[in-house]
């Protein structure tokens, strides 16, 4: 790898390198929220993010980029402080909310930063196998975090959440090794609601942008409402607080190896990604229907991997769609979109789960993702065949 990618995964690394992960949902649980108010406290994560997503892509296309990675980091650190001295439903809120912040503050500015390097050194065209890369050391840092924590998961929730608070200021670090990505030209010139306009009018008229920003973000609303409840399904199909933080480690280990090969996955056909992300609901379906740790746990496995591929696939494709003169900005509002959907999905898995039980829950996101994909193997089969 070279030097950009190299620090782009370090960074990536340390901002999953959290050692309350594997725990956060069940400690939740543990200190008397419900599932209707986990769903409302995740919430309050995901709609920080729809409030802020547009502009802080826009502000990435003003300032510099690291400052603003190096940000996020801190008020995410703050977060789980708050956590760890105020344990309880508000607690929980705010420290969200503070999280919120950083995902908006990460999400597209990251991507363009990247992006915009790779097409300084001529080799945009690397960008799939970079943000494979990159996410590989995400999910490193994942199963890194949660090996570590299965091994101390005795210290308590307290103890590892102020640990994860002093991380996330390594993390901040880490983001200053990044290279300052050169912005377009216009970008650079334009008023800061110029920048955000163009972003929107670009992401709605530009050919093709449309159409896979839609389905990324429907893709990650779906998966995301999972992410956060994988603690609770280990809990429930009868795995101890040890082996729930190996399952998130296994998570992290299939994650990370399917970001590594993503970029190689035989997807170029229109209708060969959402088949892939239709046949992903399928085993999320199998796992929530059998929900047995020894079927389960690897079919959850499978499923978090084949999600990471058609993620990868799908933002390359995205990125090479645009034109770059605001690309954070427009990468903004794929992550606008992903949030909105994400807000409405988390609620609705809280909401289900309260009324029946995770399970359900559970099974309810497979088949959806499965509808997903094969609403568009439809549409993208649809023009050939008229």
């Amino acid at each position: 790898m070279s030097g950009l990618v190299w620090k782009a995964a370090t960074y990536r690394f340390l901002d999953t390198f959290v050692l309350i992960f594997p725990f956060y949902t069940v400690m939740f649980a543990e200190n008397g929220m419900g599932p209707a108010q986990i769903g409302i406290a995740l919430a309050a994560w995901s709609l920080t993010g729809v409030a802020l997503e547009i502009p802080t892509g826009a502000l990435a296309d003003r300032v510099s980029r690291r400052w603003l990675l190096f940000a996020a980091q801190v008020f995410r650190g703050g977060g789980f402080l708050v956590w760890a001295l105020w344990p309880g439903f508000w607690g929980y809120l705010i420290g969200f909310v503070l999280w919120g912040v950083k995902s908006a503050l990460v999400s597209g500015t990251f991507e363009a930063l990247l992006f915009d390097d790779l097409k300084a050194e001529g080799r945009e065209q690397d960008y799939a196998r970079a943000i494979g890369r990159a996410q590989t050391g995400r999910f490193m840092g994942l199963m890194s975090a949660a090996l570590i924590a299965s091994a101390i998961a005795g210290v308590g929730n307290y103890a590892l959440t102020l640990i994860s608070s002093a991380s996330s200021l390594v993390g901040a670090a880490s983001a200053l090794l990044l290279p300052k990505a050169p912005r377009a030209a216009r970008a650079q010139r334009a008023d800061y609601l110029g920048v955000m306009r163009r972003g929107v009018v670009e992401a709605v008229q530009r050919p093709g942008v449309l159409s896979i920003l839609l389905f990324i973000a429907l893709m990650q609303a779906l998966l995301a409402a999972c992410d956060d409840y994988w603690q609770i399904f280990g809990r429930d199909v009868g795995l101890e607080r040890s082996q729930i933080a190996l399952f998130v480690a296994a998570l992290g280990a299939g994650q990370a190896g399917a970001a590594v090969i993503a970029h190689r996955a035989p997807l170029t056909r229109s209708w060969a990604l959402p088949v892939w992300v239709a046949t992903a609901g399928l085993v999320l379906t199998a796992a929530a229907g059998v929900f047995e740790p020894w079927v389960s746990v690897p079919l959850a496995v499978l499923f978090t991997a084949m999600c990471i591929v058609a993620l990868v696939q799908a933002d390359a494709r995205f990125q090479h769609a645009l034109s770059g003169e605001a690309r954070a900005t427009v990468a903004s509002v794929k992550g606008f979109a992903s949030q909105c959907s994400i807000t409405l999905l988390i609620l609705n898995f809280g909401l289900v789960a309260h009324v029946s039980d995770y399970r359900t829950a559970f099974l309810v996101q497979g088949v959806a993702l499965t509808l997903l994909g094969s609403a568009y193997v439809w549409l993208t089969r649809r023009p050939a065949a008229t």
